[in-house]
């Protein structure tokens, strides 16, 4: 966190000057919830420039609005790093209430308690709603994530909880679906050689899609496509394996780095 020191005109017709401080994230690490609502709602132009920046740094709004713009110009250049979606592996929005009655939680840092079938069921329910932009898939993907406190996942929650999920205010699943971005971009940079073969799948099967069964019609081609990747690392069935399923996601990228790692040192 940056402490900074701005001079702003208490009145503006008197040329005196008061000095105010302000506190402005340096990283995704330091940003608060309430933090990252306010950078959706600016996104989706439902808050002022002078109401995002109070929030992010800490200023009043009636102070802000006293600075001159090159003052607000340096503050706002400060915070360049919200454009970049540089990684990050943490949830940033903790907990949700699903119902009166029911707190959800997010998985902990670097996805730590995300089993693989967990993952595969958020990612491509994340994937469906980057390409379909429907309401059942948001709330499709945060029921995949958001559990009840000490609950292992089932597929049965999702579709117990997507509605109640649905009620959740907009910008709230919004900044869900931003984190998770930045999230998908701690991945590629912790486990590179699964997530280029990710990419490499999916573009072959954007090109030459091929019938899905009908059991998986269901959760849609993009679940089939982690299936497709574990098994071009591994060479093991897991359509019919609950174990593989039921193991920590990191354990099963670390295992399949090392597959792939130890299949290309045989290759001639």
């Amino acid at each position: 966190m940056l402490t900074i020191e701005v001079k702003y005109r208490p009145v503006s017709w008197f040329p005196a000057y008061r000095k105010v401080q302000g506190n402005i994230p340096q990283n995704w690490g330091e940003i608060g919830a309430g933090q990252l609502l306010a950078i959706v709602s600016l996104g989706r132009n439902q808050i002022s420039e002078h109401q995002f920046l109070s929030s992010l740094s800490c200023i009043k709004i009636r102070i802000l609005k006293r600075m001159d713009e090159y003052h607000i110009f340096k503050i706002s250049e400060l915070l360049e790093f919200i454009s970049d979606r540089n990684p990050h592996h943490e949830f940033i929005i903790r907990t949700v209430s699903a119902s009166h009655h029911s707190i959800l939680y997010s998985p902990g840092p670097k996805l730590k308690g995300v089993t693989f079938g967990q993952f595969i069921f958020a990612d491509t329910y994340f994937a469906n709603y980057q390409e379909s932009q429907k309401e059942d898939d948001l709330n499709k993907f945060i029921a995949s994530l958001y559990l009840a406190k000490n609950e292992k996942f089932e597929e049965r929650l999702i579709q117990q909880r997507f509605e109640s999920i649905g009620k959740l205010e907009i910008n709230i699943r919004q900044a869900i679906v931003l984190n998770y971005q930045l999230i998908h971009e701690w991945l590629a940079l912790a486990y590179p050689l699964i997530f280029q073969k990710h990419e490499q799948v999916v573009n072959d099967e954007t090109r030459n899609p091929e019938p899905l069964p009908d059991r998986q019609a269901g959760v849609s081609r993009n679940s089939s496509l982690w299936i497709k990747i574990f098994q071009n690392f591994v060479g093991d069935d897991i359509l019919h394996d609950d174990q593989w399923a039921a193991k920590p996601v990191n354990t099963i990228f670390a295992y399949m780095t090392r597959k792939y790692k130890e299949n290309a040192r045989r290759l001639p």
